[in-house]
C-alpha cells in the first residue's frame, strides 16, 4: 500500500480546501467559506462577504478533485495563490508536468526536510491557445523510491507572483512527508 502524503505548511497563511465534506470547518463548501473569511478574511463586512463569495466558488469547483488543494492566504490578500499536490505512480504522474513551453524552463535540484532531493521547475506557456496571457508554473517533483512521486505546483497568470512566492513554496516543500497506513513514518519519514 502506497503511503499517504502528509502536508502541514505554516496555518497563519496557508488554509486546506477540502475535496470532500464534512470538513473540520464545515459540513458543505459554504460552511467553509464561511470559517476561512471569519479567519482570513478582510476585517470590513462588505468585502468580508465578497471574500466568502470567492472562497464558496473556489471550495464548490475543488469538491471531489483528486490531490489535495492548499491556498496562500497572507494578512493583506495582496498574493493570494492555490497550489495542488499529487502522489501517485511515477508512471502515471508522468503526463501531469507542466505543458510544453517557448521558453526554456528552468530546473534547480533543492533538499527536501523530509522527501529528500526535489526538482524545482519554473516553465511559462500560453494560458491558451488564442490568448496571449502567459502562464507560469512552478512544479516540486520528487521522484520516491518504490515508484511513487509527489508533485508540488503553483500555476499563476502572474510571472512575478511565481518568482515572488518561491521562497514560501520552498518552505511548503519542507513540510510534506510520507506516512504510512499504520500512521507511522516510512524511510522518508516526517517528524
Amino acid at each position: 500500500m502506497m503511503p499517504s502524503l502528509v502536508a502541514s505548511p505554516d496555518p497563519a497563511v496557508w488554509v486546506h480546501v477540502p475535496a470532500t465534506y464534512p470538513d473540520r470547518r464545515g459540513d458543505d463548501p459554504g460552511a467553509w467559506a464561511r470559517s476561512v473569511a471569519v479567519d482570513y478574511g478582510p476585517p470590513d463586512d462588505s468585502s468580508r462577504e465578497v471574500f466568502e463569495r470567492l472562497m464558496a466558488d473556489l471550495a464548490e469547483g475543488e469538491t471531489g478533485h483528486d490531490g489535495a488543494v492548499y491556498l496562500y492566504l497572507p494578512n493583506d490578500l495582496g498574493r493570494m495563490a492555490k497550489v495542488r499536490l499529487l502522489t501517485g505512480p511515477t508512471a502515471g504522474l508522468a503526463d501531469l508536468e507542466a505543458p510544453a513551453s517557448p521558453l526554456a524552463p528552468a530546473a534547480d535540484v533543492l533538499e527536501s526536510a523530509y522527501l529528500g532531493p526535489v526538482t524545482r521547475t519554473l516553465s511559462a506557456g500560453l494560458a491558451h491557445p488564442s490568448s496571449d496571457d502567459l502562464l507560469v508554473t512552478v512544479t516540486y517533483r520528487w521522484d520516491l523510491e518504490g515508484g511513487t512521486s509527489v508533485l508540488l505546483t503553483l500555476s499563476t497568470l502572474d510571472p512575478g507572483q511565481a518568482v515572488g512566492m518561491l521562497e514560501e513554496l520552498d518552505e511548503f516543500a519542507d513540510n510534506l512527508w510520507l506516512e504510512d497506513s499504520s500512521g507511522g513514518h516510512d524511510a522518508t519519514g516526517g517528524p
